[in-house]
């Protein structure tokens, strides 16, 4: 991936994420109250996502539909290389236990990490 991205940049692909294609209107429908922004201004993000690669269109008549080019898997890759970059690996742990506590982790999502953390375990034997 080319970059990682801000937060308006966030909010707009998580809009398209599972949900595209979407026309500029479907991306501000989708969007919601979340933001307040003016029709310009999706406009202007999403042809910064275009030219960033992380959107694509097709053209269908006057109307262009968006769609993601990149999973968000690969985005949460990428910001996670960019904030581990940045810390040592003591900080690395604090971070990781931060966002543990601060997750709010359903009981289905606490599960899948102690068996993550079991399945590591058992790797390093």
């Amino acid at each position: 991936m080319k970059t990682t991205l801000t937060n308006p940049e966030w909010a707009v692909m998580s809009a398209l994420w599972g949900k595209e294609p979407q026309t500029l209107s479907g991306v501000i429908r989708l969007m919601g109250d979340a933001v307040s922004w003016s029709y310009t201004t999706y406009a202007t993000y999403l042809s910064k996502l275009c030219k960033k690669g992380f959107v694509g269109f097709e053209l269908k008549g006057r109307d262009k539909f968006y769609y993601p080019l990149v999973e968000m898997d690969e985005c949460i890759r990428a910001e996670s290389r960019n904030i581990f970059d940045k810390m040592s690996e003591a900080g690395a742990k604090q971070l990781l236990v931060c966002m543990i506590r601060e997750g709010k982790l359903s009981k289905e999502d606490q599960k899948e990490l102690r068996e993550l953390i079991d399945e590591l375990s058992e790797g390093s034997e």
